[in-house]
């Protein structure tokens, strides 16, 4: 008779230490944000009020992706890797015609209609979107000269869900989701504030989140937020906002 494995295998000495040791900065940044009452509680899941509600955010290619960017700037789309799930580049390969002759005709000195999707994936122990002249394969540069993202424009032309096509990395950035292992999630995005506990120090350079420009961090990721939580959510959000707003000032908003 074979005895039944624990569900956390390792001693409990193993066990508490790897929880705390993955879980205890963020717990701490919480507990700091709900000190200074920048923690919201929305249908169970924990927001952090200053980067979601009061940082500004602008995802605009003009400056982080142009024909002419300095060396010195970076881009999502252009410096970064991305890692991908197995049932992501499935769901890609599974609209590979569409997005090939999407790409076809908008970078047709690179992209034929006869290429191979698995050209546009790198794998080893992880899947990963290839690069192609210095850029994400899976881009392309308008007329203007600016560099804009084959899955999504083929989401949006057909009216597709962007997350059915477009990773959820892609989709979520700057936004990040944390689990904790007894089920809390945290709704948070990259700032200078966050980046030490994720290892994303270099994030904070890139001229979307240097500038703090535009609409508050959630109306502009509005898409990622609806994705990963649903529109109810983004509602109560965009209600907690509004009220934080009118306290703000006195109710006079």
């Amino acid at each position: 008779m074979k005895s039944k494995k624990s569900s956390s295998p390792g001693s409990p000495t193993l066990n508490d230490w790897l929880r705390d040791y993955n879980e205890a900065p963020w717990r701490h940044y919480i507990a700091a944000l709900r000190d200074r009452g920048m923690l919201l509680e929305i249908d169970g899941v924990m927001v952090d009020c200053q980067a979601m509600l009061e940082t500004r955010f602008q995802c605009d290619t003009r400056t982080c992706a142009s024909m002419g960017r300095s060396a010195e700037t970076e881009s999502c789309c252009t410096d970064y890797d991305v890692e991908i799930t197995p049932a992501e580049k499935q769901r890609i390969v599974n609209h590979a015609d569409a997005i090939l002759d999407l790409l076809a005709q908008r970078d047709p000195e690179r992209v034929t209609r006869d290429r191979s999707i698995d050209e546009f994936f790198e794998e080893s122990h992880m899947i990963e979107l290839a690069k192609e002249r210095g850029r994400c394969g899976f881009s392309y540069r308008d007329s203007a000269g600016q560099l804009r993202c084959g899955l999504h424009s083929l989401a949006l032309e057909t009216g597709a869900p962007i997350a059915s096509i477009k990773p959820l990395t892609c989709v979520f950035f700057p936004v990040v989701v944390y689990r904790f292992e007894n089920g809390d999630t945290f709704l948070t995005a990259i700032s200078s504030d966050t980046a030490d506990l994720m290892e994303g120090e270099k994030d904070t350079h890139l001229p979307c989140l240097k500038a703090q420009h535009g609409d508050p961090m959630f109306m502009e990721c509005r898409t990622a937020i609806e994705t990963g939580f649903g529109a109810g959510f983004y509602a109560q959000l965009s209600s907690a906002y509004k009220e934080r707003t009118r306290s703000a000032t006195g109710g006079s908003k």
